[in-house]
This record gives structure tokens, sequence and C-alpha cells, in this order.
């Protein structure tokens, strides 16, 4: 198959980073996902791309990391935006970019970061147009049976959630029709603290250095991972909440093994109803927010989580959610389950293709 060596600057016809977003204007929810140096940092309402294109972690302790994106996003300063020519497939480019391991050309500084200038001389051999559309197409196949397993797992999301708020904001449980008020509550239920029905205990920090090659998912500030290591802090269900950062206060549900790091947690051994109570913590993320302290650098701290004011419904009450809830989420855990699958198939055809050693 021929190849023709070309350098990212006659690939692409737009090769540069995107604008600066204060930690203020990125939420947990908005309307446009927010891609940062190490992928999506949140949300927001506004929006400075739209189209297609690979975008490449420029700075940061995991620069270099390559996602494709389609439809609109805001791309922040240590997100570098790269959009092909019209001789170049921008996915079968992403897919190339994902290879090269680009984070290898970053600076050796306290905080590594990627030179726009000095990547945009790298060469790279691209085949024709069309063996590159092929590949693409073979590729995006796997990422649209992920994509479509992501929108059932959100659909899932919003059902959990609508149960819990017809539980226990509207108070329409089962059998609510014969059930007493008492100064405003269910008979049974009462005034209390987080902390009645769970604890938030402190992780334990490592470093990327520290990480041994593995599959645990290390758990920090970030929405994604902040990489993988060799064994688990925390096993068996759990939930966290980031620590500090642009998303001190965000919670995550974890179905599996994990190393809590710059988060707090709590873990199914030692939270009746675990399910239950990360719905609970869902609702409830304003009040979370409030209390992040610190402006540059924001800060939630379990002492304060532990102490919010709740109301506690009865035991009997919490067990019969935390059964439907747990339904809903292993229904979740089963759909991320294939899409891990799926991503590692993915991964295995993906240097063969893009080597022209596996014809298409």
């Amino acid at each position: 198959m021929k190849m023709e060596v070309l350098s990212i600057g006659q690939i692409c016809s737009r090769f540069s980073s995107g604008k600066n977003i204060t930690a203020a204007n990125i939420h947990e929810f908005g309307l446009y996902p927010v891609y940062g140096g190490n992928g999506l940092r949140g949300f927001t309402n506004s929006y400075n791309y739209d189209g297609e294109c690979a975008i490449i972690g420029r700075q940061g302790a995991y620069c270099g990391n390559v996602k494709y994106v389609l439809g609109k996003s805001y791309m922040s300063e240590h997100a570098i935006v790269a959009v092909t020519n019209p001789n170049h497939n921008n996915r079968y480019f992403a897919y190339k970019l994902s290879l090269a391991k680009l984070g290898r050309f970053s600076g050796q500084a306290a905080q590594p970061g990627l030179s726009v200038t000095k990547l945009l001389r790298l060469k790279f051999e691209m085949p024709s147009r069309q063996y590159q559309d092929r590949v693409a197409s073979i590729l995006s196949t796997y990422d649209t049976l992920i994509e479509n397993n992501t929108k059932r797992i959100r659909i899932l999301e919003k059902m959990a959630e609508n149960l819990y708020k017809e539980w226990f904001v509207r108070f329409r449980f089962p059998g609510h029709e014969n059930v007493k008020m008492v100064n405003g509550l269910p008979n049974g239920w009462k005034k209390g603290a987080l902390s009645d029905v769970c604890e938030f205990k402190r992780g334990k920090n490592i470093t990327s250095s520290e990480m041994k090659d593995g599959t645990i998912p290390v758990i920090s500030a970030g929405i994604t991972p902040s990489g993988f290591h060799s064994h688990a802090n925390v096993y068996g269900i759990s939930v966290t909440m980031s620590s500090s950062g642009a998303n001190a206060g965000y919670i995550a549900v974890h179905y599996s093994d994990i190393w809590a790091a710059d988060c707090s947690y709590i873990e199914e051994a030692s939270t009746p109803c675990i399910y239950y109570v990360y719905e609970l913590l869902n609702n409830i993320r304003s009040i979370i927010n409030n209390f992040q302290r610190g402006a540059a650098q924001p800060h939630v701290y379990p002492k304060d989580i532990n102490r919010i004011k709740m109301i506690i419904p009865s035991e009997d009450i919490r067990k019969k959610a935390n059964e439907k809830i747990g339904v809903i989420h292993r229904q979740i855990d089963n759909l991320q389950r294939q899409n891990s699958l799926l991503a590692r198939q993915r991964d295995l055809l993906l240097p063969r293709l893009m080597s022209g050693k596996l014809e298409v």
C-alpha cells in the first residue's frame, strides 16, 4: 500500500489551542462539553468550536492524550484542536495520533506541556483518502456501539434519579397513601445528618510515578481516572467525591475496585443501601458544591459533607429503594463492561489497520 510522508502542518488546516475558561464557568452539567489537558473537564453553557476534530491534551501530567470530537464543544487553552484538510479523514487522523504517544514530546518541567510549533513538524505516513475513509468506517463501528450504550446508560441514570425523586422528594413511595404525616414527615422518618446513613473517608494520594502498570482506575480530582494502578485500596461498589480543583464535589459511582486518591469515598462494605445513598448524593449536588472552599483551588472536605442536614427515611423504605435502584445500576454496570470490551477490541485492530498489515 502506498504511503505519503507528511507533517502535521501539511495534514491539518487548523492545529492550535483553544481559549481560556475559568473554573467558575465549568459545571458538572451543561449544554456543551469542555475539553482540557486531561480530556473532559466538565460542561459549560457556551461553545467555541462546532464540527469534527481531534483534540490533544497540551498540558498536565497526561498531556498527549487524543480524542475525536464531533459537534459543539468548548476547547480550553490546554487542548490542541486538530482539523484535517479535505485530503484527509479527521477521524482516521485522530486514530493515527492516538498511536503516536505524543506525551513523549512534552517538556521536563514540573508542569509538562506540548509545543504546537514542534508538533506541527511531526511526520506521519498517510495512505490515500479512500483507505483512510475505509479504516475510519470500520473503527467508528465500534465507537458507534459504545456511543449507543452510553446513551442507554444516560437513560438508566435518569430513571434512577426520577425514582429517587418520586419516593424521597415527592413522598410518593409504595404505600404512601396509608402512612400518616407527623410534623410534615411520613411517620417513621426523621431529621438528621448525612453521617446517619454514610460517612465519607479520605483517599490516599498517589503520584503518576508511583502508579504501577495495572487496570485499577485511580480516582482523583477529575471526572475521568487520573491513571491506572496494579492494586486497589477500595473494594467492591463505592461512591467517590472529588476533593479539589475545578471538579471539587463531583460525585461518581464505581462498580468494581478502585484506588481512591485525591477524593473522599464510601464503600458498600460499610454503607448499607449504597445505591440509595448515591442517588441521595446526586440529589444534593448543589448543596455539596456550596461547601467548596478556596478561590484559586477549591476544596471539599469530608467532615463538612458528613454534617449536611437531611431527612432520613425509614430503614424499610431505604432498603426497598436500594433494591429497585440497584437493579438499574446493575444494568448500567453491564453496559459499561460491554463498552470496555468493545474498546479493547477496537484498540487491538487499530495498529494493524493503521500500518496497512490488515487489508480493508
